[in-house]
């Protein structure tokens, strides 16, 4: 590389001696020399003349100096950005994520991560599931993280883990009549006003079907689209509503709002993680894969067969 050649160059002009310029270099004298000598038989002319027992610049040499200076400032510099690159994309995890979970599980599994392994950054981009997959697809993320099982995990060279399951449970404020209780029965909610999110989510579809199967007769008060409306409304009493139990944790941590579960209702919402399985990544990649995994592993079945909740094939809010 010529580089080798102006950085001997530059070494011997600033010492003045090429046994001096071979040790600070960690080269042999013949190999200094022979480095010089290719450069000047690259300039068609000497670079160095001897005066006594040291090595000076002739005025070509002068004036090539300047500029071996800046080439190797440059190449420098040059290799510092290269390294700080490599570097930085080693040390990124992009995520693609649905709404519900890109919402209310992945903050806390970055935050989890990133308590144990601080140099790690990520980037977040939420939006529908088959829009994410095609991220995933086109390798402009690393992970999904989904609300329903991936569909490109079917194409070879993909993996999916499945993190948790989100059980749907019933939100009531603390001025609600149920307030305080441990779990309701189907036909609790057969005379609460509820307020559901729109017809057109398959949440909605899912919990409309399941009461209606159940024999339920049910009172919708509110159809609303946006699910952080739906739980301000609940927060004022305008009646109670079901959703996924990660979507109100931090509002029932909090005490703005009461989760509870709804024997017989059996619907969770499945939540994994997809990935490229053929690709072994960078190692903070791997590190959050197998991190996550193991902070999220699959909750054994604990019903009986016949029992079994249902999985909410979307994700909320798309």
């Amino acid at each position: 590389m010529d580089v080798v050649k102006f950085r001997a160059f530059y070494t011997v002009a600033k010492l003045k001696n090429i046994s001096k310029a071979a040790e600070k270099l960690y080269y042999t004298q013949p190999a200094v020399s022979a480095q010089i000598r290719e450069l000047e038989n690259s300039y068609g002319t000497r670079l160095f003349r001897r005066v006594g027992q040291r090595l000076e610049l002739t005025a070509a040499g002068a004036e090539l100096f300047p500029y071996a200076e800046r080439l190797l400032e440059m190449f420098e510099q040059s290799v510092n950005v290269v390294h700080d690159a490599v570097d930085s994309s080693s040390r990124l995890v992009r995520i693609g994520a649905s709404s519900m979970p890109g919402i209310h599980l992945v903050p806390s599994m970055i935050a989890d991560y990133r308590a144990e392994h601080a140099a790690t950054s990520f980037s977040l981009q939420i939006a529908s599931a088959s829009r994410i997959e095609q991220l995933l697809l086109a390798g402009e993320v690393d992970v999904a993280i989904l609300g329903r099982s991936a569909r490109v995990t079917r194409k070879p060279h993909f993996s999916e883990v499945l993190l948790t399951r989100d059980p749907l449970v019933a939100v009531v404020s603390h001025e609600h009549a149920y307030s305080g209780r441990t779990s309701l029965e189907i036909p609790d909610l057969s005379d609460q006003p509820l307020i559901l999110p729109s017809r057109d989510l398959l949440t909605r579809k899912a919990v409309e079907e399941r009461l209606r199967a159940l024999g339920l007769v049910f009172n919708l008060a509110f159809e609303v689209s946006n699910t952080e409306a739906i739980k301000r409304m609940v927060i004022h009493n305008l009646g109670m509503t079901i959703l996924c139990a990660s979507m109100v944790s931090a509002e029932a941590t909090c005490g703005w709002l009461e989760a509870i579960p709804v024997s017989g209702l059996n619907l969770q919402r499945n939540v994994y993680l997809a990935y490229r399985s053929q690709e072994s990544g960078s190692p903070a990649l791997q590190q959050f894969i197998d991190f996550v995994g193991a902070r999220y592993p699959q909750a054994p079945d604990a019903q009986k067969p016949d029992a079994q909740p249902s999985g909410i094939g979307e994700e909320l809010g798309q």
